[in-house]
C-alpha cells in the first residue's frame, strides 16, 4: 500500500467563531501555522493532503486577501455568499455543513483519512458513516469549543493551541518596530 491519502476540510466560520471563544475577540487564526499542524498529524514525508477551505462571504466585508492567503497556502477555497432574508432579520446560507458532508462522501475513494478542522457537534453524524466506509476520522479544533459528541465519534481529536492564533494588532505594531529598526 502506498502512503495514506489525506482529505482535510476546513470549517472557516467554525474556526474564527471557535478562536473568539477560546482566545479572545482580537485574535485570529494563523492558517500558515495550522497548515504545519496539520502536516504534522500526516504520517510519512510524501504524504498527499487534499485541503479545502469552506468560507461564508460577508457582502459587508472584502474577503480578497485573506482568500489569496489561503490559495497562497494550496488550500483549495470553496465560498458561499451570505445572504439575508426579505426583512434584513436573519441571515442564510450561514454554513457549509452540507457542503463538507457532500464532499466527504463524494470524494470517499481518493483518501484513507478525513481531516475535520471543526467543532461543530453536527459532524458527529458524519463521523461513523465515514468510518464504516474504513476512513479513519480526526478532528482538528479548540478545546474550548469542541462538541464532546463529536469528540467521542472519532478516532483522534488534535487541540490547537495558543502557538496557532495571533492578534493582528500587535503583530502589526511588532512589524512597525521591526520596520522602524532596519
Amino acid at each position: 500500500m502506498g502512503a495514506k491519502r489525506y482529505c482535510v476540510a476546513v470549517d472557516i466560520q467554525n474556526l474564527w467563531y471557535s478562536c473568539r471563544y477560546s482566545h479572545g475577540a482580537n485574535y485570529r487564526v494563523d492558517y500558515r501555522a495550522l497548515l504545519e499542524f496539520v502536516d504534522d498529524i500526516a504520517e510519512g514525508e510524501e504524504c498527499p493532503i487534499d485541503l479545502t477551505a469552506y468560507l461564508i462571504a460577508s457582502p459587508n466585508h472584502d474577503q480578497t486577501s485573506f482568500i489569496n492567503t489561503l490559495k497562497s497556502l494550496d488550500f483549495r477555497v470553496k465560498k458561499r455568499n451570505l445572504f439575508y432574508d426579505p426583512d434584513k432579520k436573519h441571515a442564510q446560507n450561514t454554513n457549509w455543513d452540507v457542503g463538507i458532508t457532500a464532499d466527504a462522501f463524494f470524494k470517499a475513494d481518493t483518501y484513507d483519512c478525513f481531516i475535520l478542522v471543526s467543532g461543530d457537534g453536527d459532524f458527529s453524524y458524519l463521523a461513523t458513516p465515514l468510518m464504516d466506509l474504513g476512513k479513519e476520522v480526526i478532528v482538528v479544533s479548540f478545546e474550548q469549543a469542541l462538541s464532546k459528541n463529536l469528540a467521542n465519534s472519532v478516532d483522534r481529536v488534535y487541540y490547537l493551541g495558543d502557538e496557532l492564533v495571533y492578534d493582528p494588532k500587535a503583530r502589526y505594531e511588532e512589524k512597525q518596530r521591526y520596520d522602524a529598526g532596519s
